[in-house]
Order: structure tokens, then sequence, then C-alpha cells
């Protein structure tokens, strides 16, 4: 689930008139999965939320003007909801793994971009400018992915960005990549003369930088029939925990088994330890704790 269609921003993408034809609403991507009409040779669908939920689900803040303002389901600031946008993502997981096109599935969750502020590695140097100063990757995002043939509980560290996403649907269905397209050849020639880059724009080819395809992400002993796929249980989280806020009453880590080092034998730590990463001092606080402050 990606918060932008990244592909229509390309012209040759966005001016294609088959674009708008293939832009539906999120609800009809339920209705489709339900009624079994999804096309019967695949193909990939960008899931994203938007500025309300079809759950119906309002913020646990209780000032009616958040309630009102940030009913919001992708995760972008100013208008919606984190644990909101947590159902959505697992709405359409849900919806995707209690389908039958589950066994046929592989879905990829990533954002857009980050806060930039919450990363400790250092920023990948993708290449430098005239002047030396270098041209960087950005802070990392998350990237999940879900699939009947995925390695389960392993995080992948090979280089991947949102061009790998690309990347990885060339290679499933055997296209070109955007970065070999003629429309993207003057582009590059530009970038290079002008920033000495030769890989400005797409990204998604085999010989642009060291980039990933995502596919080792995936289990070959599950690919080959060698191990069973995952079934859907392994990916669905219950719809009652789902649409209840907040999510697992607040005991997330509890639920997952996971134990802060700011909080152990049942009590928090005063001081914090060191390796204790605290929240902003001007949070203001538990909306439900009666002395909420907006």
């Amino acid at each position: 689930m990606v918060h932008h269609n990244g592909p229509q921003y390309f012209g040759y993408v966005g001016d294609n008139p088959q674009e708008l034809l293939h832009l539906h609403g999120l609800g009809d991507f339920y209705t489709d999965l339900s009624n079994r009409a999804l096309p019967a040779a695949g193909g990939v669908f960008y899931v994203r939320g938007g500025y309300n939920n079809l759950d119906g689900l309002v913020p646990q803040d209780p000032n009616p003007a958040v309630q009102a303002a940030f009913k919001g389901n992708n995760d972008h600031p100013a208008y919606s909801d984190s644990q909101i946008s947590e159902a959505a993502l697992a709405d359409a997981v849900n919806a995707i793994a209690m389908s039958p096109y589950w066994k046929d599935s592989a879905i990829i969750i990533s954002y857009d971009e980050s806060d930039g502020y919450y990363d400790h590695e250092s920023f990948a140097i993708r290449s430098y400018s005239p002047d030396g100063l270098p041209y960087a990757a950005g802070s990392r995002i998350p990237a999940i992915v879900i699939s009947p043939y995925s390695l389960a509980h392993v995080a992948v560290h090979s280089y991947a960005e949102h061009s790998s996403i690309i990347k990885f649907i060339n290679h499933l269905f055997g296209l070109t990549p955007l970065a070999e397209l003629p429309d993207e050849a003057s582009a590059r020639a530009a970038g290079l003369a002008a920033y000495g880059q030769p890989s400005l724009g797409p990204a998604d080819s085999d010989t642009v930088w060291q980039m990933t395809d995502m596919s080792n992400a995936f289990d070959n002993a599950r690919l080959t029939g060698k191990q069973p796929p995952l079934p859907p249980a392994y990916a669905t989280i219950p719809p009652a925990q789902v649409h209840s806020l907040p999510h697992y009453g607040g005991q997330g880590c509890r639920t997952l088994n996971i134990t802060p080092t700011d909080y152990v034998n049942g009590t928090p730590v005063d001081p914090a330890p060191a390796d204790f990463n605290p929240r902003p001092t001007q949070t203001p606080g538990t909306p439900t704790s009666g002395t909420w402050t907006p």
C-alpha cells in the first residue's frame, strides 16, 4: 500500500488515457475482491487511503474538532490518524488474505516519505553534485512484504527503495524498465550534463546503481513447492481488534510479548535507561487520561 501512485507523475503514464480508466475508489477494490471480479490474469493494484475512512472510525482524542478533522487513513499529517491508518492497512491485508486471491498474492506495504527524525542510520549517498555536495537517499522508511511465499520473521538488509517495487513488478511481468524507455533518454542526458548524475529518473533498471528488486523477501522453498505456502491466518488480524481503538487496549507491545526497556517488572523505569529514546517533551499526554489538554 502506498500513499501516492508514483508512476502517475511520469508524463508518459499520467497522460495515457488508460490511466484514468483504471482509477477506482477503495470501496471498489473491496467489492471486486468479494465478487471475485479482479482480472483473471492478475495485475498490480496500488491501494491507498485518503481524507476519510470506510470504517467510520474517529480519533481517540476527545476534542470534537480533532475528531472531525483527522478521520483520514493514509498516515499523512494534517488530516489522518495513525491508528485509523493502521486499521486501513489491516483491512486491506485481511481482505486479500481471506479471498481466493491470497494464493497468488504479494502485498508490499511502504510509504512515500518519513518525518526524517527517527533513523539512527546514516543516509545512503547516491551520488554527488558538481560542487561536491552529496545526493542522499534520505532516511529509511518501512517496507513490509506479506505473501504466502514470503520469508517469515526475517528482516532483509539489502538496499531497496521505491524503485525496487517497480523493479519487482518489471521482473514479475517481464516489463521493460521505466529507466530504459526512450522517454527517459533526454532526461538522463540532462541529468548527467547538469548534475553529474547518470541515473537521474527511474532507478528500476539493472544498470542503475545497486537497486534490489525485493525478490530476496521471498522463500525459494515455498516458491518451488518444497515447503507449503503460509496460510491466510498468518497474515490476518481479527477485525474486532482492527476496528477497536486504541488497538489492543493500548497494550500493543504486551500483545506481541515485547517488554520495552523503560518498562520492566510491570513498572516504568525512572530515569529511563540509556538505550531508550523517550518521546519529545512536548507530547501533550494521553487523550484518555482525564487531564488531556489539546
